[in-house]
């Protein structure tokens, strides 16, 4: 079956009506007995919590000694400036290494807390995957009346496509976020009156992609649905990329609540946002 394009709206059209979308889910869900796919957002939660015992102490190791390997190359790290000979630019040397040594533990432990949102996001996503389409599937019965039969052999398929458009979302949105990160440093170092100016925009940039991609991968699990593969599901999300903005704004903003923000986007997330990108999908006037 094609795909049926929603009707025509302006950007911030298409935002706002992908966020009241999400809002409505939890109604609509209740109205078609569809709220038991809720339960997989604690199902998934919990396989993640398990698999991803002792990451965050291998990743900071792992991080860690790459960059003390760095520096004892350069014969910075604070074992070798202590065994040098005494002389003035020695101390210098050995107080300047100690503050380094100090900003990397820092931005090590920021980093690693950095990548375990953006790849527990993913990974939430990708062990959702087969739900969010089924979810998909019976909005798309409820709406138009048409539906295909479940098999094991399609779980199986929605698994794996869900893994590799997961990763390929994934590695682009690192590498999008990780330029605009480069360049807000080269602007600090090189010209911070500028970087003052642009930092507003380049953080909004930053929200902005993560909040596209999660968009793209709620709205693969419905394109799915329509028989486009992973490929053309990406440039149809461009197409309707303010609606993928909104959907994905949602889920940035429930995960950005403060230690218990990756519950919530787990309980409240894909599968509302799976709702609102379908009936945005098979419906004018979701």
């Amino acid at each position: 079956m094609a795909l049926t394009s929603p009707r025509p709206l302006a950007p911030l059209s298409q935002f706002t009506a992908a966020v009241r979308g999400w809002w409505r889910a939890f109604g609509y869900m209740s109205q078609h007995r569809l709220r038991a796919f809720h339960l997989a957002g604690p199902a998934a939660i919990l396989a993640i919590t398990i698999a991803g015992l002792g990451l965050t102490g291998w990743l900071t190791h792992t991080i860690q000694e790459g960059l003390d390997s760095g520096l004892r190359t350069l014969g910075l790290d604070l074992d070798t400036l202590t065994a040098s000979p005494d002389a003035w630019w020695t101390d210098t040397l050995l107080w300047g290494a100690s503050r380094l040594d100090w900003a990397l533990e820092w931005g090590v432990a920021l980093l690693v807390l950095w990548l375990k949102v953006k790849v527990t996001k993913y990974l939430l996503l990708t062990l959702m995957a087969p739900f969010m389409s089924a979810l998909a599937g019976r909005v798309r019965e409820v709406e138009t009346g048409t539906s295909l039969p479940f098999t094991l052999s399609q779980l199986l398929r929605d698994l794996l496509r869900g893994l590799r458009t997961a990763a390929s979302l994934l590695a682009a949105e690192l590498t999008l976020t990780l330029a605009l990160s480069l360049l807000g440093l080269l602007l600090t170092v090189f010209a911070a009156p500028l970087a003052v100016l642009l930092s507003p925009i380049l953080i909004t940039l930053s929200w902005l992609v993560g909040a596209y991609f999660y968009g793209a991968a709620i709205f693969d699990a419905v394109h799915e649905q329509s028989g486009l593969d992973w490929r053309t599901s990406i440039r149809q999300g461009w197409r309707d990329r303010f609606s993928l903005v909104g959907i994905g704004t949602v889920f940035s903003l429930l995960i950005a609540v403060p230690f218990i923000g990756v519950f919530l986007a787990a309980f409240l997330g894909p599968m509302p946002c799976t709702v609102a990108a379908a009936r945005l999908t098979f419906t004018p006037t979701p």
